[in-house]
């Protein structure tokens, strides 16, 4: 049909290091939801809501107004919404996150900006809960034994 030949269709793979890949391109703007099974990219502009079954990265140029849902996010752009995340939150230093957060693990670079509410689930089923803004604690036994140490 329209002058195309059977043969001159080329089967469609998919790559080992972008498998189920879903990308929104810098240049791109999404309303509505987004919504995509397996892993996903983000580094363009989008309002609405984030729905990723697999691990979602949220690039430098990112800017997004949305609640987030994933198993795994990385985050280098700006979000404005509650992030819930199954397994592990990443905050690189150029991330800016206004809203609260709900994650298993969380790694937050210096530099990270972060204003809301954060809840850890632990591994045993615990809760905890702290306000943002503040810099990581580490207990002062834990300073005191590398200080003696050195």
């Amino acid at each position: 049909m329209f002058g195309r030949k059977e043969n001159d269709v080329k089967p469609v793979t998919k790559s080992s290091n972008n498998s189920n890949l879903t990308y929104l391109a810098e240049e791109s703007e999404i309303k509505g939801s987004f919504i995509a099974a397996g892993n996903a990219r983000i580094d363009g502009k989008l309002e609405g809501s984030v729905h990723v079954t697999g691990s979602l990265v949220i690039g430098p140029t990112a800017v997004l107004k949305a609640d987030i849902e994933a198993q795994n996010i990385s985050i280098a752009g700006e979000v404005r919404g509650n992030v819930k995340v199954n397994e592990l939150l990443e905050l690189s230093s150029s991330a800016r996150i206004y809203g609260d957060i709900h994650t298993k693990e969380l790694i937050i670079d210096q530099g990270a900006r972060f204003i809301g509410k954060s809840t850890y689930d632990g591994s045993d089923g615990s809760q905890n809960a702290s306000s943002a803004g503040k810099s990581p604690t580490v207990p002062l036994s834990a300073k005191n034994n590398d200080k003696q140490q050195n």
